[in-house]
């Protein structure tokens, strides 16, 4: 699915905004502050729920402004045309709706269209908490299969319930809570660990391309060393008891990356953990696209920090090559994107919160003196 139209309305900075977007390459450019973000941050938020900046509503609303509108028009080779809006005033009432349809569930929407966010902290999925290495990985097995998620939310409720009658000395509706937790935790493993193998040549052929001669691997650690959850929770309910919470379980599991037969994160400088980062985004879309014919959309936040030109060449021609619709913002212009196609590639400028489209690519960065 590709988004043809994006229009704003007083979210932060922006009071009224519509974009016509190339089905490729979209380059926002401006200063710091000036609003490029705030147009992949609301994409976001219409598509995944929430925004990835700040969780309080009273900062997306413009000041002044009752609520935000968040709009697409989007083309999907089998549907057709799908529109979608969503609509929050400052109480954090929300009203999402797909063709006019309301919808309860953000994961319904989440569905339509594979999404990928690269941040300037980018490489945190390597040198970070194993939190963020567990969202890549329930994202992409999420649009796989989509009911993995719901799986995911009945195991981590049954989590918690269990560790509340750890914590309670509530011994006769244990073993229940147990037995359920277990079920789902079984499913929500053997799901993430089928879709590792599943994406694994991709992340590896992406590492590659990017940058030649650095040797990746990447494994699923379930959150238990042995082969079997269900006797790994036996073993450690004595302890579980004593402290009160669950020790083992999808809850506690990670990617395990290594560089060179050692932990990545231990060996690789800033500017390639960004790089295997974005391998590993790059490659879930791959995956997508090669295994479901599911294009994938960008959201590049000022991504070529910490890369150098050789690096970002690389970096846009692996884009090129993908049939993906990217957004990406800067406050000049890539020395890369001159060599993606002038036909695939519309530049906005963003000034003060204003977006006005560029007559032609070669305007890139003229608002900023470049």
């Amino acid at each position: 699915m590709i988004v043809e139209r994006l229009e704003l309305r007083n979210f932060r900075n922006i009071a009224a905004a519509t974009l016509e977007l190339s089905p490729h390459f979209n380059f926002l450019i401006g200063p710091n502050g000036a609003g490029k973000t705030v147009v992949l941050e609301a994409l976001h938020l219409l598509l995944r729920g929430r925004s990835f900046r700040s969780g309080r509503v009273s900062f997306l609303v413009r000041h002044g402004e009752p609520g935000l509108a968040v709009q697409a028009l989007c083309r999907d080779p089998v549907r057709g045309r799908e529109h979608v809006s969503l609509s929050k005033d400052r109480a954090n009432r929300t009203e999402l709706r797909v063709n006019e349809e309301r919808i309860k569930k953000t994961s319904t929407v989440a569905g339509l269209l594979p999404l990928q966010l690269l941040l300037p902290d980018l490489a945190d999925i390597v040198f970070g908490e194993p939190r963020g290495r567990r969202q890549w990985l329930d994202w992409g097995s999420f649009h796989v299969k989509h009911d993995y998620i719901e799986t995911l939310r009945r195991y981590m409720r049954a989590l918690r319930q269990r560790n509340a009658l750890l914590r309670s000395g509530d011994s006769q509706t244990l073993d229940t809570w147990t037995d359920r937790m277990i079920e789902m935790g079984e499913v929500v493993v053997e799901t993430r660990t089928e879709y590792v193998q599943t994406v694994n040549d991709e992340v590896i052929s992406c590492v590659e391309a990017l940058a030649p001669g650095l040797d990746i691997r990447v494994g699923h650690y379930p959150g238990f060393e042995g082969d079997s959850f269900a006797e790994e929770v036996g073993a450690h309910t004595p302890g579980d008891v004593k402290l009160g919470f669950t020790q083992v379980g999808p809850h506690r599991a990670d990617v395990r990356l290594e560089a060179d037969g050692n932990a990545a994160a231990g060996v690789l400088s800033r500017g390639q953990g960004k790089l295997v980062a974005s391998a590993m985004r790059i490659g879930q879309a791959r995956g997508l696209l090669t295994n479901q014919s599911r294009p994938s959309l960008f959201l590049i936040d000022d991504v070529w920090t910490e890369l150098d030109d050789d690096h970002s060449a690389r970096f846009m021609r692996l884009l090129d090559g993908m049939e993906c619709q990217i957004l990406a913002t800067s406050t000049h212009e890539p020395v890369a994107a001159r060599s993606v196609s002038a036909d695939r590639v519309r530049v906005f400028h963003v000034k003060h919160g204003q977006i006005a489209p560029a007559a032609n690519p070669a305007e890139i960065g003229a608002e900023n003196g470049l």
